[in-house]
């Protein structure tokens, strides 16, 4: 079956750029398991050092994955970059039927690319990227005014630089802002445990989300209950906002907290 190993495992694919790094890549790579590498490179010179050494330490670390070499890529251009990190991630679902997980590393490589292929994730469903901080620097803080300063003042990694380069822009659907503000009701009312249909639709109602119609109790009808399950929390469950504890509780997920973090106080502005 595509997109699955012989384990029955799916296949754990990684794309990331080599320039000066060597643990951002390798390290991410190990974690994940990866069984296809993709590496970005420029391929001449001290590059070449950093390819080679990177692809050795993966061999050693990861010797039955496929490391799938793309060289001399110019990794300075976003426009190239993007490019590229799309057509990888198109040929990965085609060849996987977009079975296998996909991971996008945008930290080791130049900005350019780290832009690039940051955006092209979110183009792309069901991409993951991610980012590698790093633990332990090669050059310790005592040795920093040795490599980075200049006759006794901070120059840092770049002494000069050429003129700026503005990159094509690219519009990102934000996520709706019902749903955001919704979802930001529906945390306040998980720690109180009253998150009912009869108890969120005059909340949503207040903050001008939903039209309520109320039956001769008082209560909202069967109609608009209908429209509150399908509008919110079809759509929250959907976009993997929100899980599903039991019958009648919801529990905010790790990327509904992000959606929460990102969003919610500007759409409330």
């Amino acid at each position: 079956m595509h997109g699955q190993m012989s384990s029955g495992k799916k296949e754990r694919i990684l794309i990331s750029c080599v320039s000066f790094e060597v643990a951002k890549i390798v390290d991410p790579a190990v974690y994940y398991e990866a069984t296809t590498i993709h590496l970005i490179h420029y391929g001449s010179d001290v590059y070449q050092e950093f390819y080679d050494e990177v692809v050795e330490r993966l061999k050693e670390e990861l010797p039955r994955a496929a490391i799938v070499e793309h060289a001399n890529e110019p990794i300075f251009s976003f426009e190239r970059m993007m490019n590229l990190v799309l057509k990888i991630i198109r040929q990965e679902q085609k060849r996987t039927d977009g079975s296998a997980d996909i991971y996008v590393n945008i930290t080791a490589g130049p900005s350019e690319y780290s832009a690039a292929s940051l955006i092209a994730s979110m183009m792309m469903k069901g991409v993951i990227p991610f980012n590698v901080s790093t633990d332990k620097y090669q050059v310790p803080v005592e040795k920093v005014r040795d490599v980075y300063y200049e006759n006794g003042r901070p120059v840092g990694l770049s002494k000069t630089t050429k003129e700026p380069n503005v990159f094509s822009t690219y519009a990102i659907q934000k996520p709706d802002e019902k749903l955001v503000i919704g979802l930001g009701i529906l945390s306040e009312q998980i720690p109180k445990k009253q998150v009912s249909a009869p108890i969120m639709i005059p909340l949503l109602n207040e903050k001008g989300l939903m039209d309520i119609t109320k039956t001769e109790t008082g209560k909202p009808d069967q109609k608009c209950t209908m429209n509150y399950q399908r509008n919110f929390v079809d759509r929250w469950l959907e976009n993997g906002w929100v899980e599903r504890i039991s019958k009648r509780e919801l529990k905010i997920t790790k990327e509904g907290q992000t959606i929460l973090d990102v969003f919610l106080d500007s759409y409330k502005e």
